[in-house]
């Protein structure tokens, strides 16, 4: 794409990113309240709990037996751990591919690397590129089963949401920087707004699924009517 593209597209991702940042602090503002007065009287309240200790749960298992180095050493403990992360980096290229109607011509994966080749409109490949840094594939399919759990077992689905959202953290944490040519071969200022602005959405929607009554359908369908909501009060 021509750097006007880029320009552009940079543009909208910043108002987007500001839209998402407004929707999380009216998420924090309203039902922060209601968690702290409310707090062990409705069982919904116990939900970020939960989540919560789902998300330490991945970066305590790559701290203690992951792939570490400490002193110039290299522990190798449990090497499926390495894998893991690599699968969930090249799984992202390829979901995305996909869903961008992209070719996908090869997935291959390794304990140290891994490569998906696809073919497709050149206009899409940014996606596809940055889609590891902020696409949190594994956590919606869990939240969209959420809604179908009863509510004796939701806290066990909270956990498991937790445990992707964990993984999701370390990856995006570890392989996130100028190192990257997923991200370099892209204006890197683009690249990280972008990548920011992603999951600033990735997080209001998981915070908004979490509204009493609510699921992941509903707050995508509110989230979709509050943006034709706010475009409709500034453009007039």
């Amino acid at each position: 794409m021509r750097n006007i593209s880029y320009i552009l597209i940079g543009i909208i991702m910043v108002l987007l990113g500001v839209f998402f940042l407004v929707e999380i602090w009216s998420y924090i503002c309203v039902h922060f309240k209601v968690f702290t007065d409310n707090a062990g009287k409705a069982e919904h309240n116990w939900w970020f709990l939960w989540v919560m200790l789902g998300v330490l749960i991945y970066p305590l298992i790559n701290y203690f037996v992951g792939k570490k180095e400490k002193n110039k050493r290299e522990v190798k403990v449990f090497k499926n751990v390495g894998v893991t992360k690599t699968f969930m980096h090249e799984m992202s290229h390829a979901i995305v591919a996909v869903l961008t109607f992209r070719r996908i011509h090869s997935f291959h994966v390794t304990e140290v690397d891994g490569v998906v080749y696809s073919s497709g409109s050149e206009r899409t490949r940014f996606l596809v590129s940055l889609a590891p840094y902020c696409f949190l594939w594994l956590t919606f399919p869990f939240m969209s089963l959420r809604c179908i759990v009863e509510n004796g077992y939701l806290w066990i689905m909270d956990i498991l949401i937790g445990l992707t959202i964990g993984l999701h953290a370390v990856c995006i944490k570890e392989d996130t920087g100028n190192k990257q040519t997923d991200i370099t071969k892209y204006p890197v200022v683009f690249s990280y707004i972008y990548i920011f602005s992603v999951l600033l959405f990735d997080l209001s929607l998981i915070l908004m699924s979490y509204k009493p009554g609510s699921n992941i359908f509903y707050a995508f369908k509110d989230y979709v009517l509050d943006f034709v909501g706010y475009v409709s009060m500034l453009w007039s």
